[in-house]
């Protein structure tokens, strides 16, 4: 199946959506092998990879030392020579030290060789705030975006976890597979038919006709709380998840911001040089200019202090005050 619909429906945590995706692509390629910081016996981090050292033994669920660098080299080359990998990279903070073979080789190699050789490599990284403070908090994402052959997905919900992982894990050159520590807990309704996620393809959430709010990963949940407060306002907002980032569906985006005429992005990664600046920018290419705003972080490291992490993380709070501030400032100018 390739849609979302269809068949019965089964509750899974978002980390049971990983290892039923990941169980399921090991059991039909035997050359697909997972790499990094325990992921063996202790089943991940986050308990993502549970069950499957159990079931696909040590040599496919390998534990590797604390060296990103490394790891990532090593998963593009085993790639390059016939294998399939997931390199994961406990937090997102130090996919820095594994850029050089991601970035130089891997999302190159097809290029470099006319297409001999591909790299069908899956790097799976944690990012967002918790409680770990300024190493162990950040998004990076907006730095992936624009890296020629590389492709970057982020879901939101278990359902989007496991059908994106699914078309990742078939993809012939590298994909970015970004989770978020805050998904973990949460649970929801998944296909118990095998099917994929598109990527390139983003989808709406909500309908709206006064603003469209477009994001991605576990904002996506403080952008549907934002949504409900607003409807309450009386404001209408039209909530897109993105959920692929490179390539990115500017197509859904500018089709939605035509109807409503404003455009809010959110995301916990910083807004300048983000992702809602390039998602703006592609909206104006189409429609020309068009009333926005983008909500994220302050720009400051993260703390480990609950209270001073709070204050920096962008909220359903802070997005309702950027659309009240948006659409107010827009029929001032209307009525003058």
């Amino acid at each position: 199946m390739s849609a979302e619909s269809g068949g019965g429906k089964v509750r899974l945590f978002f980390r049971e959506a990983i290892a039923r995706a990941l169980a399921e692509e090991m059991e039909r390629d035997e050359r697909l092998l997972v790499l990094g910081q325990d992921v063996g016996a202790f089943g991940g981090a986050y308990k993502e990879f549970a069950g499957l050292h159990e079931t696909f033994g040590p040599d496919r669920m390998r534990d590797t030392p604390v060296a990103e660098a490394a790891m990532v080299g090593l998963g593009a080359g085993a790639a390059a020579m016939g294998h399939r990998t997931l390199v994961s990279i406990t937090y997102m903070d130090f996919m820095t030290l594994g850029l050089d073979p991601l970035v130089n080789y891997a999302a190159k190699a097809r290029f470099k060789t006319a297409g001999r050789i591909t790299v069908p490599l899956v790097v799976k990284t944690t990012a967002g705030a918790k409680g770990q403070g300024v190493a162990h908090s950040q998004c990076l994402e907006s730095w992936l975006m624009g890296v020629p052959g590389l492709k970057v997905v982020a879901p939101s919900d278990p359902a989007s976890a496991y059908g994106l992982l699914k078309s990742a894990l078939r993809e012939e050159g590298p994909v970015v597979f970004i989770d978020h520590k805050r998904l973990f807990p949460k649970s929801g309704d998944v296909s118990s038919d095998e099917w994929f996620a598109p990527i390139g393809k983003a989808r709406r959430l909500r309908e709206g006709d006064d603003v469209t709010v477009v994001t991605h990963g576990y904002m996506v949940h403080v952008a549907m709380e934002a949504a409900q407060e607003l409807s309450e306002a009386g404001i209408g907002a039209e909530v897109i998840d993105l959920r692929s980032l490179a390539p990115l569906d500017a197509e859904t985006i500018a089709a939605s911001v035509a109807k409503t005429g404003a455009l809010a992005t959110l995301e916990e990664g910083q807004v300048t040089c983000g992702v809602g600046s390039e998602v703006a920018f592609r909206v104006m290419e189409r429609l020309g200019p068009v009333r926005a705003a983008r909500v994220g972080p302050l720009p400051a490291p993260v703390s480990s202090n609950p209270v001073l992490e709070a204050a920096c993380l962008p909220d359903a709070d802070r997005l309702v005050a950027a659309v009240h501030q948006l659409l107010g400032q827009a029929k001032t100018k209307g009525t003058a």
